[in-house]
């Protein structure tokens, strides 16, 4: 993941309603058995319905206790889902909406004004779900009065007969219903997808088409601090300490200074958990990490997909370390080093950042097209935009496996992952002072939103 200094949202398109609304014409009053059944009686109509005797959420709501709305987690598709069901029943119990209800209960004196309030907002909430632009006049119309219903239940002092004058049962046929079973509809494949790249990434890349461009690494260790890694033709030794990891390469050799980058880590234990993570890349790239980055910062947010972030302005990666102990957070620690890399000195030399690549883009965005109509679940975290698909190639190609990108890398992105192992390698010919970062100059700054999309 790269950082840039602005927020980008994206909003799903609510999909077709599942089912066209229902409603019934009574007006009755409704009264248990013992069996508990309902018998509901109307001018017109008199059936008995089964009542779930575990349905205690609608049993209450018949007997007049609102408060158990509060208890609905409509937030979630399975809190929707119980709403749209138990105002279902509701009805077809009580001959009235919820809605209804609540007022005929408050003009009978059955409930304060203050109960009324405080559940009527609740029930408008969990109500509420906006129309799009392909939506009739109609339905906005319904939506706008809804909002004016909503003013006045939330006002300080509100007058019965104005809630009266206003149409909730319209705009619960014509938005609440409809929209609410799209959303529910999109939290179902939401899921699917989830389920099926699960299974995706456990595809082992080392048996794909692309096989022969991925690393073979091999480590001998000679003491107890020092490994001779053999990546593919090179041979490269790792000196682990304390204090730093150096790396030769030939007679060049590159330093990792742990004083210096993680000088912003106070806490001992969360030094030594980014040192672990750091003793798990292969040595091209701590030879990356070394003549790239200055600083490596850490948070812990649990509450996040993240593993690790780069900070493209201030040449900051930050790891997550409540993700510290998930296997992919060395890819993921990798992949940002990846992002670094991009992020060269001169900006003629930028392999493929914000547009500056055409070839990259012209072979990466021609494979893009393979993926048309293709599922969700399938195109996985390297076909986000150019900036990530060339971060999860340099994880690929340095590590054997992407954070998250091996199958679609594999079976749609050959020819970009070729390309991108040969500017890699131009890259780390150049002499380090073409290579380091030494901060942005004015127009690349300004260039940060023209972030390319497929």
């Amino acid at each position: 993941m790269i950082k840039i200094n602005y927020d980008i949202s994206i909003k799903n398109e609510p999909l077709k309603s599942l089912k066209e609304p229902q409603s019934l014409e009574r007006s009755s009053s409704s009264i248990f058995n013992k069996s508990g059944k309902v018998i509901s009686k109307s001018q017109n109509v008199s059936q008995t319905l089964d009542i779930d005797e575990n349905d205690k959420k609608l049993s209450e709501l018949i007997s007049g206790n609102y408060d158990v709305l509060a208890s609905i987690d409509w937030k979630t598709a399975e809190g929707t889902q119980q709403f749209l069901d138990i105002s279902e029943k509701f009805s077809s119990v009580t001959g009235k909406s919820l809605y209804d209800e609540m007022i005929s209960r408050y003009e009978a004196g059955k409930i304060s004004k203050d109960n009324l309030q405080k559940n009527l907002k609740i029930l408008l909430d969990m109500s509420e779900f906006s129309p799009n632009d392909q939506d009739s006049d109609e339905v906005w119309t319904s939506y706008y009065d809804f909002l004016d219903l909503k003013d006045i239940v939330l006002a300080d002092r509100f007058n019965i007969e104005d809630l009266k004058k206003l149409d909730y049962n319209n705009y619960f046929d014509k938005v609440t219903r409809p929209y609410a079973e799209k959303f529910i509809k999109q939290n179902e494949e939401i899921a699917i997808n989830v389920r099926k790249a699960k299974q995706l990434s456990n595809y082992d890349v080392s048996k794909s088409q692309i096989a022969p461009l991925l690393p073979k690494i091999t480590n001998i260790k000679t003491d107890a601090n020092t490994i001779i890694q053999k990546f593919n033709d090179y041979k490269y030794q790792i000196n682990y300490s304390d204090d730093a990891i150096n790396v030769k390469d030939g007679n060049k050799q590159y330093v990792i200074d742990f004083k210096k980058l993680l000088s912003q880590i106070n806490d001992e234990n969360d030094k030594n958990s980014v040192k672990k993570m750091i003793e798990g890349l292969s040595a091209p790239v701590l030879i990356d990490l070394a003549v790239e980055i200055d600083t490596i910062k850490v948070c812990n947010d649990p509450d996040s997909a993240t593993y690790a972030q780069y900070d493209g302005k201030d040449n900051v990666i930050t790891i997550n370390l409540a993700k510290k102990d998930e296997k992919n957070a060395v890819f993921a620690l990798a992949h940002e080093i990846g992002h670094s890399l991009d992020f060269s000195k001169h900006e003629e030399r930028n392999m493929v950042t914000f547009g500056f690549n055409q070839q990259f883009l012209e072979i990466s965005r021609k494979e893009m097209t393979k993926l048309d109509g293709k599922e969700d679940y399938e195109k996985q975290y390297a076909t986000t935009n150019p900036v990530e698909m060339f971060a999860e190639c340099y994880t690929l190609l340095n590590m054997g496996s992407s954070a998250d990108s091996n199958y679609v890398l594999a079976t749609y992105f050959p020819k970009t992952v070729e390309y991108v192992k040969k500017q890699i390698e131009i890259q780390r010919n150049l002499p380090t002072s073409e290579r380091n970062f030494i901060g942005r100059e004015s127009s690349l700054l300004e260039r940060l939103s023209d972030n390319p999309s497929w």
